[in-house]
C-alpha cells in the first residue's frame, strides 16, 4: 500500500476542510461528516487525480441523502424503525488507496 497515495488522498480531503493529521488508513469517509456536495466533489477529484474508472460506485451504498427533505425523512424513519434496511457500507481511506492503486472502482469487503 502506497504511502504517497495515502498522502495524496489526505491532501484531497484537506480541500474540503478535513485535517490530514487526524486521518488514518482506518478512518471512514462517513466519520468525516462531509455533506453530499463535498463527497461528490471529492470523488470527482479522486477519480481525476488517480485516473480511476468510477463505474460501479454508488453514493447510496455508503451515504445517506442529506439534501432532499423527503429522502431525509425516509432515511431517519428507516434508521429508527428498520435499521437493517439502511445499513451502509463503510468506506475507509485504506480502501480508497486500494482503488487508486487498481485504477478501477470496486466495493469494499463487508
Amino acid at each position: 500500500m502506497s504511502k504517497i497515495t495515502e498522502e495524496k488522498i489526505k491532501e484531497l480531503l484537506s480541500k474540503y476542510g478535513r485535517k490530514p493529521e487526524n486521518i488514518t488508513l482506518d478512518t471512514t469517509l462517513q466519520s468525516l461528516n462531509m455533506v453530499s456536495e463535498d463527497i461528490d466533489d471529492f470523488f470527482n477529484d479522486f477519480a481525476s487525480t488517480f485516473n480511476v474508472d468510477g463505474k460501479g460506485y454508488n453514493y447510496y451504498d455508503f451515504f445517506f441523502e442529506d439534501v432532499h427533505p423527503l429522502h431525509v425523512i425516509r432515511d431517519v424513519f428507516y434508521r429508527v424503525f428498520n435499521p437493517e434496511k439502511v445499513k451502509k457500507k463503510k468506506l475507509t481511506i485504506r480502501h480508497l488507496v486500494s482503488v487508486a492503486e487498481r485504477g478501477k472502482w470496486f466495493d469494499p469487503e463487508l
